[in-house]
């Protein structure tokens, strides 16, 4: 298989796992958190799994400018939940 070929099929698969199993649950536990909400132990593996895979993960993609942009919004997002989660924290 070409090397371009592979690297477009990571990239699908790499984007739908993202969309459909991935970005809905970040973006629920960002709503908890937003609503003052502290992470679940549940919660916290998730995010620290999600993180490690991007970590794994961005060096098979880094030649595909539409891969970097979606890691580079997984870590904003994930730092934002982060962030928050920490203030909800102080404040319980």
């Amino acid at each position: 298989m070409p090397d371009y070929r592979q690297q477009e099929g990571v990239m699908v698969t790499l984007m739908h796992r993202f969309k459909h199993q991935r970005l809905p649950r970040i973006l629920a536990i960002k709503a908890q958190v937003d609503q003052g909400r502290r992470l679940g132990e549940y919660d916290r593996v998730f995010l620290e799994e999600v993180m490690q895979d991007a970590q794994r993960n961005i060096r098979k993609v880094e030649d595909i400018p539409e891969c970097q942009h979606m890691f580079i919004q997984l870590v904003g997002l994930y730092k934002e939940i982060i962030d928050r989660a920490i203030e909800n924290e102080k404040r319980a």
